[in-house]
Parts: C-alpha cells; structure tokens; sequence
C-alpha cells in the first residue's frame, strides 16, 4: 500500500485530508448543479449526502483504495474543491472538483499538478492517468497543464447522471513516464 501524504503544500494551496467538519464546505459545491454538471455523481440533494461521502474518503484512506485531499486556498483552512487519486499497481488515476466561486483562478491547475507531481515521484508508477466529459473544455485545458496528454475518446462510455442517464464520450489523458 501506497503511503500518501496527508498533507501537499503548493504556492497558493494547501491539500489536506478532509474531515467530517468539512461537509457544509462539501455541499457548497455538490450540490450547485453546474459543478456537478460533468461529475459521475449525483448533485447532492441533502448535506447528509456530502458527510457520507466524507465518512467514505476516512475509509478509503485506511484502507489505500483512495487518496482524497480537501483543496483549501492560504491561508485560509475552508476547502474550495476536492483532489482525488487512486494508486493501483502501476499505474494512478486522479479527479478533482472545485466550488464554482474557486473558478478561474488556476487551482485545479495547480492542485492537480501537485497531484500528479506526487504520483510522478513514486517509482513504480509508470502512468498517471484522468478522464473528462468530451464538452468539458475547462477540465481539458487543466489536465493539459498538468502535463498529461490527449490519447484518445473513449465513445459512449460514461455515464454522467446530471446530464443524461446515456453514456456521453470521454475524453483520456495520459502522462506516461519511461522508467527505463
């Protein structure tokens, strides 16, 4: 198991493990319909659905299944997004969301490079990989600066419950290190 850190510090971030005090902070953004727009996950309806989530982040934590930091900006400790991974064998993926007031600012840029940044440094990860909606523009341009690149579109593969019960495409990225 992976021993990732509790704790990622950037110039203007600080991603820390998120607790059950944070689940206001969480529904902020859950539940706004144009955050979750793009998500795998329903808009969340109740903040028992967002202190769920974060009781299933303590678990996933324990157990290495799931790596989530609250992104929070200095120097204040109020969380804006949340930055996830998963470590399996070889290979990392990670997803992020942000407060729709934390748009614009360049964070998901910048917590998802210190992410990926962490992942690069594991020696056994040879790929660091996330997907987005094939119209979600912005979330292109972040995993681009995140240094990952453009693979390919997976064809109706991905259900996105806040726009339709169909599968929409979704675009693969990638940044592949040759450890050789």
């Amino acid at each position: 198991m992976v021993h990732a850190p509790e704790i990622i510090t950037t110039e203007r971030l600080v991603l820390r493990r998120p607790a059950l005090s944070d689940a206001s902070d969480v529904f902020a953004y859950a539940h706004d319909a144009e955050v979750t727009r793009y998500m795998v996950w329903p808009t969340h309806a109740k903040i028992g659905e967002s202190l769920a989530f974060l009781e299933t982040c303590t678990l996933r934590w324990e157990s290495g299944e799931e790596y989530c930091w609250a992104i929070t900006v200095k120097p204040e400790d109020r969380m804006v997004g949340m930055i996830g991974c998963r470590v399996r064998e070889y290979a990392a993926d990670f997803g992020y969301v942000l407060n729709r007031m934390a748009w614009g600012h360049g964070y998901a840029t910048e917590a998802a490079c210190a992410v990926v940044t962490w992942l690069s440094s594991l020696p056994h990860i040879d790929r660091i990989w996330a997907t987005c909606d094939a119209d979600n523009r912005a979330s292109v341009r972040v995993l681009e600066k995140a240094g990952l690149v453009y693979e390919g579109c997976l064809r109706r593969s991905t259900i996105r419950p806040n726009l339709s019960p169909k599968p929409r495409d979704t675009f693969v990225f990638a940044l592949v290190q040759d450890r050789e």
